[in-house]
């Protein structure tokens, strides 16, 4: 726990999975029309990213995520996840939302008040462990404070003190890479003053967060319509260099996050169902509460016209 690092060997995948999976996405990143067959194929969770070309923006990508992703407890009002951090990256997760409290010099993983009974070390190993098993892959990482009134320069020394015993493991610069940059690493993304990486709601980043959401009824008038506007802005994009992040998740005096999410899950999946998977939609990075494998499939498919 805490600080304590794990050292990983690293394995390598099979040629034959890189060269089918380059094959099937080319026509994302090219142009250039990809054979019907080969949009099709659709890889495992575990591996997905390692069928894009390394060329690919991470902006230009359609990415699943959790918010709040190390929430399991607290009962209903504080719960947002059912599976585990392994589990997760597992089903192809690859953005995770993570808030640390600093306590006795360590980053203890909070949901509000709520202590989710892991630490922010953990939380790495477990990130390691899968990218060694995995590193054509890559993790987009939210750091924020959380339950804290610790001045900012202090969270940011902590912060670097991690960042120094999981040597290379997070990727810092203040930029969007492409995929082929940073397979095997985590990128930061910046939500506490002093922390290096991609600066929470600076310029590279364009974000729906309307999280206080009152009542189910709010959901059909205000959550949704504000969701979806977000993923066709993202649709339309086109800057390599602008990260669009949409969260389905919410919650509010009258509705608990499981509510919103069943509500705002099945409105998801009709408007993927609406989109021409054929032309490979962009949607950014998506992410959600309660995720299942399924759902975290029917995103990252988008990726390969599935």
């Amino acid at each position: 726990m805490g600080l304590t690092e794990q050292r990983i060997s690293r394995r390598t995948l099979g040629r034959a999975v890189l060269a089918l999976g380059a094959a099937g996405t080319l026509g994302a990143v090219t142009g250039v029309a990809a054979p019907a067959a080969a949009a099709a194929q659709v890889p495992g969770g575990a591996d997905w990213m390692a069928a894009l070309p390394s060329g690919s923006p991470l902006a230009r990508l359609t990415v699943p995520g959790t918010h709040d992703t190390c929430s399991l407890h607290g009962g209903p009002i504080t719960q947002t996840q059912t599976l585990s951090v392994p589990d997760q990256l597992a089903a192809g997760v690859r953005f995770l939302d993570i808030r640390c409290r600093l306590i006795d010099g360590v980053f203890a993983i909070h949901h509000g008040p709520v202590f989710q009974e892991i630490f922010f070390g953990d939380v790495l190993n477990q990130c390691q462990a899968f990218l060694a098993a995995h590193p054509q892959e890559t993790l987009l990482m939210r750091v924020k404070q959380e339950y804290s009134s610790a001045a900012a320069a202090d969270f940011a020394a902590v912060f670097e003190g991690y960042r120094a015993r999981w040597a290379g493991l997070m990727w810092g610069e203040s930029r969007v890479p492409q995929l082929g940059e940073v397979r095997g690493r985590i990128v930061l993304l910046a939500d506490s003053p002093g922390l290096p990486g991609i600066g929470w709601g600076g310029p590279l980043t364009d974000i729906e967060d309307d999280y206080d959401i009152g009542t189910i009824f709010e959901i059909a008038s205000r959550k949704w319509p504000e969701t979806s506007a977000h993923l066709n802005a993202a649709r339309a994009a086109t800057d390599p260099q602008r990260l669009f992040l949409t969260f389905t998740s919410s919650s509010g005096w009258g509705l608990w996050p499981r509510q919103a999410a069943d509500a705002m899950g099945s409105r998801l999946n009709g408007y993927l169902g609406g989109l021409d998977h054929g032309a490979r939609p962009v949607l950014g990075t998506v992410p959600m509460d309660f995720v299942t494998a399924d759902s975290v499939r029917r995103l990252y498919a988008l990726n390969f016209g599935g």
